[in-house]
């Protein structure tokens, strides 16, 4: 089986990530691919992601808010709960007349259905990091190789990101890191290098028949879906100095937004482990038994 058809196969059991809100009217959310071309030209006041994969990948990153993001995206929350209850109001007095009319009905006749008042508790408004992501390949690859070998090139605005999952834009499906992942920073004038991105059920396909694993729930003990490995990133065309290797965090838990299947990236080394469905942090293990500095 080919990679790009095992790939569509994953996309078909899962529903296709909605078009949320915008976290701000005002806000102007924009992310692109760098293109392969001869020269490459870079913004210093952009931060940019490198990924690289054996074959065409498609990681969706999303952006985590600072604390005055997080400020803005929750003003604008309680201003758009504000309008839903105004509205909410006429409709219950609106709801309250037409009770009237139907006081002296009997039981049988139908009644008109109570509105629901919108409140803190049930008022749908998307997190932050839904209305600001990061669609990665698995075209616009900004160096390519033969036998599928793919680097791309993202710019990005600087700031904290989550690896959220593989999923790509516009089609049905995907899968969720939700049950363990990574995050990292990406600076302004940087290349901030992801290293390889794998899918080892993809992998798995490229076996003996007899030992393919017919789906992610086959995979050999302690194998998942999703996994990074170290790879360093380079390209003539630009500056060495501006690439870094990306200093990953553990996250726990992400919400599956979307109804895809669920998994999680595989531990990385000094980073991150799992003590059953528990993620355990080792970069606090490694800041704790590093000397300090004299």
């Amino acid at each position: 089986m080919k990679i790009s058809n095992a790939l569509a196969l994953i996309s078909a059991f899962a529903l296709v990530p909605f078009a949320a809100h915008a976290a701000d009217d005002k806000e102007k959310w924009e992310n692109k691919a760098v293109a392969d071309k001869p020269q490459v030209v870079l913004n210093p006041a952009k931060a940019y992601i490198a990924v690289q994969g054996d074959y065409q990948v498609n990681p969706l990153l999303m952006k985590r808010p600072n604390a005055e993001e997080a400020a803005k995206h929750a003003t604008k929350r309680a201003e758009e709960l504000a309008k839903e209850h105004e509205k909410w109001v006429k409709k219950h007095a609106s709801w309250e007349r037409e009770m009237a009319v139907f006081a002296k009905s009997p039981p049988s006749v139908k009644r008109p259905t109570e509105p629901q008042e919108p409140t803190e508790a049930n008022f749908s408004w998307p997190r932050y990091e839904q209305v600001h992501p990061v669609y990665i390949g698995p075209q616009n690859r900004v160096a390519k190789a033969e036998g599928g070998a793919s680097t791309y090139l993202q710019e990005v605005e600087p700031g904290d990101y989550v690896f959220y999952g593989s999923v790509m834009m516009g089609v049905a499906g995907g899968i969720c890191a939700c049950l363990g992942t990574v995050a990292f920073k990406a600076d302004a004038g940087k290349i901030t290098s992801l290293g390889k991105m794998r899918l080892p059920w993809i992998e798995s396909l490229r076996g003996p028949k007899e030992t393919r694993a017919k789906n992610s729930l086959e995979l050999p003990e302690g194998t998942t879906s999703l996994a990074f490995a170290p790879a360093a990133f380079s390209d003539p065309r630009v500056p060495a100095d501006m690439v870094v290797a990306a200093r990953f965090t553990p996250v726990d838990r992400m919400p599956n937004w979307f109804g895809l299947e669920v998994d999680r990236v595989m531990p990385i080394e000094g980073v991150m482990r799992y003590d059953r469905d528990k993620v355990v942090d080792l970069t606090v293990q490694a800041a704790a038994t590093t000397p300090a500095a004299r």
